[in-house]
């Protein structure tokens, strides 16, 4: 009897103690922003690469600032649907604070409402197909 409620604490104790895994789409601190291509930096040579305004280069890439991103054009082809990971949200403020693009805040804003507002840029967005996934 004593072996048995012994069992069933220590199992009880595992089911609780238990944490699920965070999904790797949601780790870090997250910003989509629509970026129009003027503004699209870098050479096109392989060592500069042409990426959207703020991206850095990918050898240069400095864990206090934007460690990973992502681009889509839109179907006019005038902009581009950029997402942007950082560690912190400090290196996110000058993409944040710029008053030319237009930006949402992953976590602050619902999933729903950026894919609403950018499906009239992209026929068709979906934030599950466009996500970076950071390590």
């Amino acid at each position: 009897m004593i072996q048995r409620l012994l069992t069933g604490m220590l199992v009880l104790a595992g089911v609780v103690c238990a944490q699920h895994s965070v999904d790797p789409r949601n780790t870090y601190h997250r910003v989509i922003a629509v970026v129009p291509m003027s503004s699209m930096i870098g050479s096109g040579s392989a060592a500069d690469p042409g990426r959207p305004q703020f991206a850095p280069l990918p050898d240069s890439a400095s864990p206090d600032g934007i460690i990973g991103f992502t681009q889509v054009p839109t179907d006019d082809g005038k902009f581009a649907i950029v997402e942007f990971v950082a560690r912190t949200r400090k290196a996110l403020l000058p993409i944040l604070s710029d008053t030319t693009i237009k930006t949402y805040e992953k976590g602050s804003e619902s999933g729903t409402a950026i894919e609403t507002a950018l499906q009239a840029l992209k026929k068709g967005f979906s934030l599950a197909a466009f996500e970076v996934v950071m390590p």
